[in-house]
């Protein structure tokens, strides 16, 4: 018993030490796409970030207002993202590197829907690299919910999920008003809190946050540019 309790005691304290130890993300970004579009500034976001009494990161975002798009639209965008393939100047671009035409690198399904749709559907598991300013980001998100009006994603590892990430779309009489909640932590038993410490620290310390807000604002400030004509030639 007394083994037992000692090795239950350690594992947590053993995993999180594997964690701290595991080496930054190493992948290559490929080169810029062309500068098709310009970005609106962080500014014209409204946005805030906090640390709840569980230690988790809370970060809400409401985008500029995305004129001339409806929330079906942004829906449709989403579930072709990982797949879809757009010419521009008699140039073929993927739909994720035309979200961020200097920061998005790779993205995929790797696990498919399990409500038998295509694409970013109800129980698909997605990958996704990419970078923040300076800081290389890559992870596997399940989606939880999907619809016209917005998607719901949990990062996972394996068995371990680390928090959430909330999109919701809003018809405006200008377009759609576009908000996200990202909760970053984990209510996994026992390690919990260390896991949580570990993604507040060391996965999304301020710095990173404050880049991965930037970043976020930009790709759905790119929408205006590129997704209704795409839209329409699908």
């Amino acid at each position: 018993m007394k083994k037992f309790l000692i090795a239950f005691i350690s594992l947590p304290i053993i995993a999180v030490i594997v964690l701290f130890s595991l080496p930054k993300p190493q992948f290559e970004i490929e080169a810029a796409r062309p500068h098709f579009w310009d970005y609106p500034k962080l500014s014209e976001a409204i946005y805030k970030t906090e640390i709840m009494a569980d230690g988790k990161i809370l970060i809400e975002i409401q985008h500029p207002i995305l004129k001339g798009i409806t929330p079906k639209m942004v829906s449709w965008w989403y579930r072709n993202l990982a797949s879809g393939k757009a010419t521009i100047e008699a140039k073929e671009y993927d739909y994720y590197h035309l979200f961020h035409l200097t920061e998005h690198g790779q993205t995929r399904v790797v696990g498919p829907a399990t409500d038998g749709s295509e694409g970013m559907g109800v129980g698909a598991l997605v990958y996704r690299q990419e970078r923040f300013g300076p800081y290389l980001s890559k992870g596997t998100g399940r989606v939880e919910s999907f619809s016209d009006n917005g998607f719901v994603v949990i990062p996972v590892m394996g068995p371990l999920s680390f928090g959430r990430i909330e999109h919701t779309f809003e018809a405006h009489p200008e377009g759609t008003l576009y908000r996200v909640k990202s909760i970053l932590g984990s209510d996994a038993p026992i390690i919990g809190p260390l896991l949580t410490y570990y993604i507040r620290t060391k996965q999304f310390p301020p710095e990173v946050v404050q880049e991965w807000i930037r970043h976020q604002v930009e790709e759905v400030g790119s929408l205006p540019h590129l997704l209704p004509r795409i839209y329409k030639e699908n």
